[in-house]
This record gives C-alpha cells, sequence and structure tokens, in this order.
C-alpha cells in the first residue's frame, strides 16, 4: 500500500513536529518534560483518509477495510488535529469568562499536548470509500487515522459532569454539540 504517512517525531518534549508526504511541516507543542520518550524517537501514523464537509474520504487501498461498516448507526472517529497548536495550561472553556480557568485537559479544548481528537458520529450512508457523516468536529483536510463501530460497550450510563458544562450548553444551539444533554 502505497500511503501518505503523517509523522509525530517525539523529543525535545512533549509534542513534535507532523508532516504528510506533500505537506509542510507544522510545530506542535514543545515543552520540557521529564517523561519525553526516548526509546522510540518517532512514531509514524498512516491516515486512512480525510475529512471533507461531512464526508469522510478513506484512502482507496483501505475502502475494503469498511465493508459491513454501513450496518452501523454511529461510528468513532480518531483524527489528528493537524491544525492544533500549543495547549494553554489554563483555560476558560470555550473562552468564556463566567467559568473558572481550568487546566486545558478538563476541557474539550482542540488544542491538546497530543493533539488526537476523537468523536462519536451518526454514519448517514456509504458510498465506495465514502461515509456521509453527521457531528464530526474536524476541519476538512484533517487526517483520519482510524474509524471503529460504536457499539453498547461504548456507552456509559452513570456519569458525573460539573454544573459549569451545563452553562455552556444553554448557549449551544446544535444538539451533537453539547456535552450534558
Amino acid at each position: 500500500m502505497n500511503q501518505r504517512k503523517t509523522v509525530l517525531i517525539l523529543g525535545g518534549g512533549i509534542g513534535g513536529q507532523t508532516a504528510a508526504a506533500g505537506d509542510a511541516p507544522r510545530r506542535h507543542a514543545q515543552r520540557n518534560s521529564s517523561s519525553t520518550v526516548k526509546k522510540n524517537p518517532a512514531a509514524v501514523f498512516r491516515p486512512i483518509g480525510r475529512v471533507e464537509d461531512g464526508v469522510i474520504r478513506v484512502h482507496r487501498d483501505w475502502a475494503p477495510g469498511l465493508d459491513g461498516i454501513e450496518g452501523f448507526s454511529h461510528l468513532i472517529v480518531i483524527y489528528w488535529l493537524d491544525q492544533s497548536h500549543e495547549p494553554e495550561l489554563k483555560l476558560h472553556p470555550k473562552g468564556d469568562r463566567r467559568i473558572p480557568a481550568l487546566g486545558f485537559l478538563a476541557t474539550r479544548t482542540p488544542h491538546r499536548a497530543n493533539p488526537i481528537g476523537m468523536t462519536v458520529v451518526r454514519l448517514l450512508k456509504r458510498r465506495g470509500s465514502r461515509l456521509w457523516i453527521e457531528g464530526l468536529d474536524a476541519w476538512p483536510g484533517t487526517p483520519v487515522l482510524d474509524i471503529k463501530p460504536y457499539t453498547r460497550k461504548d456507552s456509559i450510563k452513570k456519569f458525573r459532569i460539573p454544573a459549569w458544562v451545563k452553562l455552556l450548553d444553554q448557549a449551544e444551539t446544535d444538539p451533537l454539540r453539547r456535552y450534558a444533554s
């Protein structure tokens, strides 16, 4: 399989540099850390596709791996946030100053130490190597790393969320982007 590769170079801090064949490298978070990975200086991700407007276009070589996926109503999409930048360690969720500044790991900001995104989406239809989906919060061109069917075992019945999440949801008009409801 001749695949475009997105390379994450680990070393010199958390994060690294990403590049895909033919793409300009993008600099990501560079923080000094005692937990820097030293055994394996690079991890190579092979994107299976890219995001388009409302569609995931899977690379032709990976298309046979989609067989049977149309039987599922929802999918888990894992993707590389290639347009992300270094996270602020503390921030107001969605910039809402009514909410106290929180650590970025306690929020859903796309700016992460390791910019990996994951979203549960509704599968509308499949045609060949294209998946029409609803609810993906990724930019067009975003590399898709993996797609998994959403099953009952992925659902958590009882969970806890802080009150500030409900405050954010009051302003959200898209029900797929609400956290609490």
